[in-house]
């Protein structure tokens, strides 16, 4: 995604790949032909949709009409809106303040949408195309949401001569299979600059994932495993107290920078969520205090002592120092592979230290997620969500519903090493694996009960010392998992109008059309999305 910008040239976006609409040959979760307009066939497909009849047309006269109640929220969403919609059909819509609406218009409202507002909850929306065009949700991730479908159904509608100005009539009713719908990457092993990560955002807004992970400790193995090449932690404050974390590569993300992600983030319908991991992959932490290092681990210096009481003071002080820099209301804290270097460091003392870490940040507004591990399950906080990851042995059957904790499954087949092992996608997580498998990784007997709240697709750099790249080689080795990820953890696999499941291959052509959303466009030399 090499180069990818705000620049907005989108009908060179569409590559000529495809010269007929989708929307109307698709019967994917809507209509029959016979009972009205298809589904459109957007990524991720619709929970619910009925067909009207014919379309409703972009024109000269559009305005976006924003509900008066809560102009303040919705102005910014609708300008970006009008922008996009610019960019897509040539024609510049109007944003306006207002209750009544004309045949022209795309309203934008919160609340109000009928019988409907209980079920579609806090991310879910109403889209209704009919006389004028509704946009409605409870909350503004919702109807930003509502937009990115209206955008896409755009792009679907798209003709050989690049005219998108008609959509078809029909009520949409959508909501999300998953509350936490994550991409993960590793920056403290290999550092990720802003404007990447900005674009990443806009391109997961365009399939409705919501969170950004980024793990931003960790350190690097020298090739023969005897030292670390690179100990590094990624935030650095102005604050003397915490020079020595300042990571020796240079590269790290200032008070000013996170502060643009967390701009980006807000207007993409994302979250992120920070991790500072401890006491294990703790390597920058024991560079800038090496009293606190656990002295058994080989190599030595990567994990603090959670046994001595100053650990525990010192984390919080780094957590107090950048607290205020995030907006997201979870933290993540790591903790796991403690002993994962041939360190014996004691597993009640490891559960009395996270427990400790994670009560503490609870009582600053936080909610607390972990790395799961089964030797730690019966001591730790069930007010804590763990991530389930470790995809062998007996601890891959875990559901963790089973044991009382709220869980997302993070599970290792869905992992990313570039250069890494063969069992961690060194070349790459392809689309249809990941659609074709997710539910079949899932634990036996998961239910709405005990299943995962959220599902989450990481890249990690165990190798992030090596010459890569992330606007190449990374966005290589996982852009095509994005749309997967967000059909999986939006709304499962696709069905067709009669319920029947719809391979993967049936959603290509639309993402064909998609790529990386009107926003985050590619430049030349850069390989689309399929």
């Amino acid at each position: 995604m090499a180069g990818m910008s705000r620049r907005v040239a989108w009908g060179a976006c569409l590559f000529l790949l495809a010269t007929q609409s989708i929307a109307g040959e698709a019967k994917v979760g809507g209509a029959s032909a016979e009972s009205g307009n298809a589904a459109p066939l957007v990524v991720p497909t619709l929970q619910q949709w009925q067909g009207g009849e014919g379309k409703w047309g972009v024109d000269g006269h559009t305005r976006l009409l924003i509900d008066p109640a809560h102009a303040t929220a919705l102005k910014p969403m609708a300008e970006e809106l009008a922008r996009d919609i610019q960019s897509l059909t040539g024609m510049k819509a109007a944003v306006a303040i207002g209750n009544h609406a004309t045949r022209h218009d795309i309203v934008l409202r919160i609340g109000e949408c009928g019988s409907s507002s209980p079920s579609i909850g806090p991310e879910g929306y109403t889209l209704d195309i009919d006389a004028h065009v509704t946009l409605c949700a409870n909350t503004q991730n919702g109807v930003f949401y509502a937009g990115r479908t209206l955008l896409q159904m755009l792009v679907l509608e798209s003709r050989p001569e690049g005219k998108l100005h008609a959509l078809p009539r029909g009520h949409a009713v959508d909501f999300p299979r998953y509350r936490e719908r994550s991409v993960m990457f590793d920056v403290g092993r290999k550092f990720a600059d802003v404007a990447f990560l900005q674009s990443y955002m806009r391109f997961m807004g365009w399939y409705k994932l919501n969170t950004l992970h980024l793990h931003l400790n960790d350190q690097v193995h020298s090739d023969d495993k005897k030292s670390w090449s690179s100990r590094a932690f990624r935030l650095k404050s102005d604050n003397p107290a915490f020079a020595g974390l300042v990571p020796v590569d240079g590269h790290y993300y200032t008070r000013a920078d996170w502060n643009a992600l967390e701009q980006t983030a807000a207007a993409n319908g994302v979250t992120i969520v920070p991790e500072i991991d401890t006491p294990g992959h703790s390597g920058a932490f024991v560079l800038a205090r090496p009293d606190l290092a656990y002295p058994g681990d080989s190599p030595a210096g990567g994990t603090l002592d959670p046994t001595k009481p100053q650990t525990l003071g010192y984390v919080e002080s780094v957590f107090t120092e950048f607290l205020p820099w995030f907006r997201s209301s979870v933290i993540h804290i790591g903790g796991d592979e403690v002993n994962v270097n041939g360190g014996k460091v004691d597993l009640a003392a490891q559960v009395d230290y996270l427990n400790k870490l994670g009560h503490f940040l609870q009582q600053h507004g936080k909610k607390i997620e972990i790395w799961g591990s089964a030797e730690m399950a019966g001591g730790l906080d069930k007010s804590f969500v763990v991530q389930r990851w470790i995809n062998w042995g007996d601890e891959a059957k875990i559901n963790w519903g089973d044991r009382g904790f709220t869980w997302v499954e993070s599970f290792g087949d869905w992992y990313v090493v570039p250069l890494g092992p063969s069992y961690f996608n060194p070349n790459g997580l392809r689309g249809d694996a990941l659609y074709d498998g997710w539910d079949k990784r899932l634990p036996a007997g998961s239910s709405a009960s005990t299943g995962p709240v959220g599902g989450q697709i990481a890249v990690w750099n165990d190798k992030g010392t090596k010459d890569y790249s992330y606007a190449t080689t990374v966005n290589g080795l996982i852009k095509d998992a994005i749309p997967a990820a967000g059909q999986l953890f939006w709304r499962g696999q696709a069905e067709d109008a009669s319920g029947k499941r719809v391979d993967y291959a049936t959603l290509h052509p639309s993402i064909q059309l998609l790529q990386y959303g009107p926003e985050a466009t590619r430049e030349q030399g850069n390989s689309p999305l399929l």
